[in-house]
């Protein structure tokens, strides 16, 4: 049996099986760098001969089954503008009403920055664009930060500057223009779970390439726990929290982001203005 090698360390004599995961995959850790990963081809069941009577499954395999409800019935699930109290409403639009009689100016240097890294995350910049940009984007806090960076920094040295910045570019490109909906794209990048993953570019940095990316959908509020407390602190409005068979996080990170965007209304000069007066209403 070949011995298995961790990715991020390559080391191979400190790796724990974990489980084996619904479609023949197995997860593991490795002990020296507490890197868990996962390795294997799934296993594709062979097809049923025609003429073999259909097996109705058994109770235990129904159970075990992993089910993902499909976009167009979880979204039921998520609350709308209507699901606000009118008085909650009222209050907020007071506020905002309040924080817009502020002058805003937007930061030149959030402006210049983004619209450099608009242009890294297109389908031509992202093949031209320096490595040292793609290395730093995920620790550069300018327009807002998205924390600690040891495990990205880790990985890209131990990985290599051009494998980093090939899994960055894969990321990138999967998340801004991969197949399917955006929201299971995102989910998938943020567990890891895609075959080019680039360790410590989670949740926080692909929000945040999303805000650069789409800047008149996406708030720069980089983490769907964040954005939770918005939603509560300003309209009073309870979000659900994370599940794996319909309230992803991928979903629930692009969901509450639209959901608070349509709150905020019209008005405002950007989306970063809408987030300072989203943080600036929850604290009042």
């Amino acid at each position: 049996m070949a011995l298995i090698v961790c990715p991020l360390c390559v080391r191979e004599d400190d790796i724990f099986l974990l489980r084996t995961l619904p479609d023949g995959r197995k997860e593991a850790r490795c002990d020296d760098c507490d890197f868990t990963f996962v390795f294997g081809a799934p296993v594709v069941p062979k097809a049923e001969p025609k003429a073999a009577p259909r097996r109705k499954a058994t109770a235990a395999q129904r159970v075990s089954k992993p089910s993902v409800a499909p976009i167009a019935v979880a979204t039921r699930r998520f609350p709308t503008v209507e699901d606000v109290e009118p008085s909650a409403l009222a209050r907020a639009d007071q506020l905002k009403q309040e924080f817009l009689a502020t002058p805003y100016e937007p930061d030149p240097l959030v402006t210049s920055h983004w619209a450099k890294f608009r242009w890294v995350f297109s389908p031509d910049g992202l093949k031209k664009a320096a490595i040292f940009d793609l290395q730093r984007f995920a620790g550069d806090p300018t327009g807002v930060p998205t924390g600690e960076t040891a495990t990205f920094d880790k990985a890209w040295v131990l990985l290599g500057e051009n494998e980093g910045a090939r899994r960055v570019r894969a990321m990138v490109n999967h998340l801004l223009r991969g197949y399917g909906a955006i929201e299971d794209r995102f989910n998938d990048l943020a567990a890891g779970d895609f075959a080019q993953a680039m360790p410590g570019w989670g949740e926080a940095v692909l929000t945040k390439v999303l805000a650069v990316a789409e800047p008149d959908r996406f708030l720069p509020v980089v983490t769907y726990a964040d954005k939770k407390a918005l939603a509560l602190g300003v309209y009073g409005l309870e979000v659900p929290v994370v599940d794996d068979t319909s309230m992803t996080l991928g979903r629930l990170a692009v969901w509450s982001n639209d959901l608070l965007v349509d709150l905020a209304g019209d008005g405002f000069d950007d989306l970063h203005h809408v987030a300072r007066f989203l943080r600036w209403a929850k604290d009042q």
